[in-house]
């Protein structure tokens, strides 16, 4: 019945809205057309500019119109419609045709004011297209031009994509600071919808976000009186998130299919894969299954293509849960594999954006240090005229000053280099470090002729903690299974952190036989440990899969697929147990090719497949 009714929600709006707004949206698209070739080419680049994020087709129609007629535009004309160009390739989800042409006007110093306005699109679809380093260097040279620009629209943009990209990295108080600004400065009187979608969401990240948040309709009032459906929406996407969090499920049902074709409409894909994802997950709760299947499925089809993102991960997992708990095996290590590649994946785009973010900075302040420092030897040689003795002194002053930001800088560098190897979580090893310590472990041993063993290591059920308990909880359990672990290790051994909860371990002049005792050692250790956190008691138990260069060489790829192969044998042998590989008990459970097997252990690690010669 629950699974009829959400059905019955859906179809009526549809169906109204094929009968009675088909034939008006042909009218409509019809007279946009006339009204286009009608109309003057400012006239038009002043429309497009305005229902750009509002009414899609239209935007289209007018970008289509100019662009037949460029011939006889003049050349700002033709700068301001490959901007244009350039914001609709970014909205369409093809990044790389926008990126080339945004960046073409952001580096021409013709229109100052376009060229802002290219960069902090420029800057929008950097992050979207995972391009970090790149987008927050351009955030603090677009900021520093801030001040200068008097154009109200290009000001809100601006602060606009300020407000975006803080958000993206967790300093909600600078988003909300950026988002305020636009509605206070409320350019064209529409700044309640724009600003106020960004300061809904950073309100949403930063807080405990309650579904009757008056300030949260009355945003989605103001973006729907502005035809900005795209906004609106991203609005009860957090209002639709906080019920599920609240189990409101029926609520947020409700919620996103009375707007499901309207979400449809914006054309944007990741509004859309938000919206059916979030459907996902509240037919969950409700089991209603085949309303799960139908959802998680769009949330993949819908989604940004080539981008591990928060709603294919949920999607896959889902999906993955439902074959798990029909006894369909394979389609449950199917979903599996895929859900483990997008969340960690969507894990190492988040770690990516943090890093860069710091990383520039860090820069930022070191470049500013040494401008402080030119402008300040500058004062001196002034001086220098008036009095050789003061001069003498400033110049003393003035080196022990640059010693020490050299040691401060040295050791800033150090410390980021530390930070940029470590797990920021655990403090072991990150994956790319380990990998790179465990290459330069096989290497030596080869040399000694050394026998080395490697280790895979993952909790058991660690997705149970995090949902009953939440990831603060994860958070800890973690940290106590490091220090349980290291207590059981020697100092020469190599501990890294390599996905989210799974570790490796590479043990240097150890048998296989010895490997195995140890890895009992570790998995009692971790059966033993009891987690506390806020109140709540949590066991911990982890399956181990070894492997030795005695039987697979010291090629790096070949231990890592092997020891893969036994943890994953220790997984289906009922978990929280030690699993030395063995090929023949390896291939009767792996039927699937030994060759798709190393490939996806592999790439998992960042691992080389090319052949090598020993």
């Amino acid at each position: 019945m629950r699974r009829e009714m959400a059905s019955y929600r859906l179809m009526p709006n549809a169906t109204r809205r094929l009968w009675s707004g088909g034939l008006a949206c042909t009218l409509l698209l019809f007279c946009g057309i006339v009204h286009a070739a009608e109309a003057s080419p400012d006239e038009l680049l002043r429309q497009a500019n305005q229902i750009r994020t509002s009414d899609s087709s239209r935007f289209a129609v007018i970008l289509e119109t100019l662009d037949g007629e460029a011939q006889r535009l003049s050349a700002d004309q033709l700068r301001q419609l490959q901007y244009l160009k350039g914001w609709k390739s970014a909205y369409d989800g093809h990044y790389e045709p926008a990126l080339r042409q945004l960046r073409t006007i952001a580096a021409d110093p013709a229109d100052p004011t376009l060229s802002f306005r290219a960069t902090a699109t420029l800057i929008n679809v950097l992050v979207l297209s995972t391009q970090y380093q790149e987008a927050f260097t351009e955030l603090e040279r677009m900021l520093a031009l801030l001040p200068g620009i008097k154009d109200g629209d290009v000001r809100e943009q601006g602060q606009g994509v300020a407000a975006y990209l803080y958000n993206q990295v967790g300093e909600y108080d600078l988003a909300e600071a950026y988002a305020a600004r636009i509605v206070a400065e409320n350019w064209a009187g529409r700044a309640a919808c724009g600003g106020g979608q960004l300061q809904m969401e950073a309100l949403y990240k930063s807080t405990n976000f309650k579904t009757t948040h008056p300030e949260s309709q009355r945003v989605i009032d103001a973006c729907t009186k502005f035809g900005e459906l795209a906004y609106a929406n991203f609005v009860r996407t957090y209002v639709a998130k906080a019920n599920i969090e609240q189990n409101r499920f029926d609520e947020a049902i409700r919620l996103l299919t009375e707007h499901y074709d309207e979400v449809q409409q914006t054309r944007y894909p990741r509004l859309i894969a938000d919206f059916d994802v979030l459907l996902a997950l509240a037919y969950r709760q409700t089991g209603d299954t085949e309303q799960v299947r139908r959802f998680a499925g769009r949330a993949i089809e819908s989604g940004v293509k080539d981008q591990y993102t928060e709603p294919l991960s949920e999607a896959y997992r889902l999906l993955y849960l439902l074959a798990k708990e029909r006894g369909d095996t394979a389609a449950a290590l199917a979903f599996h594999e895929k859900y483990a590649a997008a969340d960690k994946g969507y894990l190492d785009d988040i770690s990516a954006r943090q890093l860069a973010y710091e990383r520039v900075k860090h820069e930022a302040l070191s470049n500013r240090l040494q401008i402080d420092t030119l402008h300040k030897e500058n004062q001196v040689l002034q001086l220098q005229r008036e009095n050789n003795r003061l001069y003498i002194a400033m110049l003393v002053l003035i080196a022990a000053f640059i010693a020490f930001f050299a040691y401060k800088t040295k050791r800033s560098q150090l410390h980021f280099m530390k930070l940029s190897r470590q797990d920021g979580l655990t403090g072991v090893a990150n994956r790319p470090h380990f990998i790179e310590l465990a290459e330069a472990a096989l290497t030596n041993s080869k040399k000694m002729q050394q026998e080395i063993c490697v280790v895979l290591c993952d909790l058991d059920h660690f997705k149970v903690i995090n949902d009953e308990y939440g990831h603060a909880a994860g958070d800890a359990a973690l940290k106590q299974v490091v220090a349980a672990c290291r207590g059981q290790l020697r100092a020469n051994d190599v501990f890294g952190r390599v996905g989210g909860e799974e570790f490796g371990i590479l043990l240097p002049a150890c048998s296989l036989e010895a490997a195995r005792e140890r890895c009992e050692q570790l998995r009692l250790a971790l059966a033993e440990l009891v987690v506390t956190h806020e109140d709540n008691t949590i066991t911990v138990s982890g399956s181990f899969g070894v492997e030795s260069t005695a039987s697979s060489g010291y090629v790096l790829r070949q231990l890592l697929a092997n020891a893969d192969a036994a943890l994953y044998q220790a997984k289906r042998a009922g978990r929280n147990r030690v699993v030395v590989y063995d090929v023949s008990v390896i291939d009767a459970f792996a039927s699937m090719t030994q060759t798709g097997r190393l490939r996806a252990s592999t790439e998992r690690f960042n691992v080389d497949l090319t052949p090598q010669r020993e």
